[in-house]
Order: structure tokens, then sequence, then C-alpha cells
């Protein structure tokens, strides 16, 4: 429930009514949308891997991801209320997708465009979790079904209660939609496969990857001369950065080398088209307060590695996804650690 508060009375505050998306003329493919481009904030990067997005016109799930154990996560993503068939429609993706071997999951997310051609799908996910590669076997063995939708109802309370006793998970993850002058407003609380709160802050501090899964060399457009550059993010995933807002503060991550880059945001996203794609890329522009240019033998003396950050915080973040919202704890930590490792440099 959302509150409007009358700060000369506040006794005599007043709810703020419950609305739809189809009240603003909004259709599933805006929600999809919306959702989609958002995917770091609705779900937790740190524990699924996206692999799949649904292709229009096609009977497929919504998302498709795994966690680091293999499991497979099926999303489906309702504009609509809540209703009970909605749990059937996404346990038929499930009798389609969890019946999948190895070797056409990784078909499937190679044919999506999201798995590099020249990595494994056991390859990627084992560089994503930072984990051990796991066995083929290993992948899909159980699924995870969970139902994004415009509110709960009893009927679908009770149907996710029926088949998780049948020994299926099923998760049912609400949303509401608020008119405020006018204005459509979306309530949406972040889905956490470990069951865990997801606590939310205003994001000012962002831990951007340098995509060198995909391509090793794309940290040398990001950091430029070492003065300007850009944080930039390409084709399914270029919409990660467009939450980055001016003034921010953003650290650039090149998967097997460290935090290579400290700049600040100097103004919202831009596009780029290439390869006569529109809109390849999305960037956000940076003046860099420190730069590491000279690759992997500096990167090694003075780039701090995610191991680095997790034992000085003592937590446990995986440093994978294209955009991360960070504490200004961890990013006063990276510059700490950066200033040591120039000290037992000698520079």
């Amino acid at each position: 429930m959302l509150w409007k508060l009358n700060r000369g009375d506040i006794e005599s505050s007043r709810h703020v009514p419950i609305t739809n998306l189809a009240h603003f003329r909004l259709k599933e493919e805006d929600l999809e949308k919306f959702l989609k481009s958002r995917l770091g904030e609705v779900i937790s990067e740190e524990h699924l891997m996206l692999i799949a997005r649904e292709r229009k016109g096609q009977e497929e799930a919504d998302l498709l991801a795994l966690d680091k154990d293999g499991r497979l996560y099926i999303f489906e993503l309702k504009r609509w209320e809540s209703k009970s068939e909605n749990v059937l429609q996404v346990l038929r993706y499930g009798q389609k997708f969890g019946r999948y071997t190895y070797t056409e999951l990784e078909y499937f997310a190679r044919q999506r465009g999201e798995l590099n051609e020249d990595l494994s799908l056991a390859e990627w996910h084992a560089q994503e979790f930072n984990i051990d590669r796991l066995e083929e076997q290993d992948f899909n063995r159980d699924q995870v079904f969970v139902l994004i939708t415009d509110g709960t109802d009893e009927d679908t309370i009770s149907a996710v209660d029926y088949w998780s006793s049948r020994g299926l998970t099923v998760v049912c993850v609400p949303y509401r939609v608020y008119e405020i002058d006018g204005v459509p407003y979306m309530q949406l609380q972040p889905y956490n496969p470990t069951g865990a709160a997801v606590v939310e802050r205003e994001p000012q501090y962002f831990l951007v990857n340098t995509n060198a899964t995909h391509d090793p060399d794309a940290w040398e457009a990001m950091i430029g001369d070492g003065h300007k550059g850009k944080a930039a993010a390409y084709y399914d995933q270029k919409r990660r950065v467009c939450r980055i807002p001016e003034g921010a503060t953003v650290f650039l991550y090149h998967v097997g080398g460290g935090v290579i880059a400290k700049g600040t945001a100097t103004s919202g996203f831009q596009k780029t088209s290439f390869e006569g794609t529109d809109e390849a890329e999305f960037y956000i522009p940076l003046d860099f307060d420190w730069a590491l240019r000279e690759g992997e033998d500096q990167w090694r003396l003075q780039a701090p590695t995610a191991r680095d950050v997790n034992q000085r915080l003592q937590t446990g973040h995986k440093f994978r996804p294209t955009v991360m919202s960070i504490s200004r704890h961890m990013a006063d930590a990276i510059d700490k650690l950066v200033e040591e490792k120039k000290g037992n440099d000698g520079r």
C-alpha cells in the first residue's frame, strides 16, 4: 500500500488508489520492454545469469536464466491482473524447457544471441559465477517458475501453494500500478532467488563490466586517452547503462584484470550505431579520476581484483553484471586499495 502523506495534518493522510497499466493504455509488450530494460534492478544479477529472452510471436517464456548450481529459472511477465491460469501457463513453459538437455539449452542460448560463439554454455556459466565448471548433467536438473504479475488473488495464491506442495518451486512476484496526478507509478520489489531482501538505495556509485567475455579489447575504447572515456554496453545488454545518472561515480571492471578506472558521468546515456545495426552501443561519457591504460602488466600490480575488494569488505560480491550499483563503502574500499597498490608498486 502506498500512502500520500499530508504534512500539515498527518492523520488525514490517505492511500493512493491502485490502478493498472491498461488504464494508461499500456500493453503487455510495454511491461516487457520496461522490465527487460531494467533486469539488473528486477532480478538479482549476482545470483542469476540470463540466457534467453522471448522472441516475438513464439510460444516461449519471457526470460530464462540459470543460477550457479545450473538450476533453470523460467520467468513469465503479465500486464493483466493475477489469475491462476497464469501459473498454468508458466508451468507449460516448464514442461517444454524443463526437458532440455545441456546441448539443447546451449544451442538455445546461442541461437538467442546471449551466448558467445567462442564459449560453451558451461564455460560461460563458470566465468559468470567465478566457480569451477559444472558437468553437463548438472544443468537443468531442477526448475524454478517465477510469475511477475499485477497483484495476486486468492486463486493464484492457492495455485502456487498447490504446485509447491507437489514438489515444484513456484514463486509469484507482484507489482502494483498507482496514479498520482495523472502519472503512472509502478511499485515492484526486486526478486532475489535466495529469499533475502534486496536493499534499495539511491544509486550514485556503479561498477561497469568492460565486456571482456565477448570482446577482450573493448576496454581500450572505454578508457580512451585515460582522461576522457566511457562506460559502454552493447547489443542486448546496452540498456543496462541507462540507469546511470549524470554526476554518478563509475568504476570500470575488467574480468581477469580488476578495477581499471574510476570516473564521473558527465551526462546521461548516449547511443552509437555500427556494423549496420541501429543503436548497437549505449554509453555514459566519463571524466576519469584515474585509469590504468598499460594493460595486464599494470593491472597485475595496481588493479584491485574482485577478491581484493571482497576480502577487504568481508563480502562475497560477484563482479560479473554488466552494470552493478555499489555502496559508498565499496567505492571507498576500491579507492583505498588503488592507493595501497600504487604505493607498493613504488609509483
